[in-house]
């Protein structure tokens, strides 16, 4: 048996674009010869989830989501979660910099996502429907496993990353573009697939990643991992090998 994990957004789906068909077909093919698939994202477990709704073909063995921070199976059963701790939680809520911030920002639980109110215009860049949280609201939820913040430019979303990660060493701030993600330093892609493996008790004989920004390095530099035509020089750069789309990785290693 072999497993697979593919970043969803610019990878298994390209950006603005659904899913092509023949991912999906390759995906059939993969399982049908016994191996393991599955969407490694920063997405929580709602939005991957409405997302996959659109695909009734496609059945992944297991989801790691939230950048590593929650990882379920086939059955949606929670194998591994780490939330933040409530401490954390307000903390990085009361920072100026997010106080002050007119920037998008989600906060997401084990199951759910909501919209900070932070008065921004700008749009999140998602379609599916949020709740609305103060900031009051937001520091008394309970099993947060992730904060994001769509900045600007990448450059902004690293400076502010490299504050919250200053004043919060125990956060990782995992960037996609402009956007951020804060998750516990142990969420990250690399060690939500290894907790996956651990919890399942799978032993594949080969193990394969494919990915295309920031928040997939961890992996693919780990798993010696792939990336596609359309991902930034320095993915080329790391990644192993680079395939036109994830199913023609798929179909390779069958």
């Amino acid at each position: 048996m072999k497993l697979v994990a593919t970043d969803f957004d610019g990878t298994f789906a390209p950006h603005h674009q659904p899913v092509p068909a023949s991912n999906i077909e390759a995906v059939a093919k993969w399982q049908a010869a016994g191996h393991k698939f599955g969407i490694c994202t920063g997405r929580g477990l709602s939005l991957i989830e409405f997302e996959l709704k659109k695909y009734p073909a496609l059945h992944p063995d297991y989801l790691v989501c939230n950048n590593g921070a929650v990882v379920v199976n086939n059955k949606r059963e929670f194998l591994a979660s780490l939330c933040l701790p409530q401490e954390t939680v307000k903390g990085l809520l009361r920072m100026s910099l997010v106080r002050q911030t007119k920037n998008p920002m989600r906060l997401l639980t084990e199951t759910d996502m909501y919209l900070l109110d932070t008065g921004s215009t700008i749009e999140f860049g998602l379609v599916i429907p949020m709740e609305t949280l103060s900031f009051a609201e937001a520091e008394a939820m309970e099993k947060v496993v992730q904060i994001s913040m769509r900045c600007e430019s990448v450059e902004e979303a690293e400076a502010v990353t490299a504050e919250v990660t200053k004043a919060y060493p125990d956060l990782i701030g995992n960037i996609n573009r402009n956007y951020i993600d804060f998750n516990l330093k142990d969420a990250n892609k690399r060690d939500g697939l290894r907790r996956l493996l651990q919890k399942t008790g799978w032993q594949p004989e080969e193990t394969l990643f494919i990915g295309d920004d920031q928040n997939d390095l961890p992996a693919v530099k780990y798993f010696h991992g792939y990336t596609v035509e359309t991902a930034e020089p320095f993915m080329k750069e790391a990644a192993t090998k680079v395939y036109p789309s994830v199913g023609d990785m798929l179909l390779a290693h069958l």
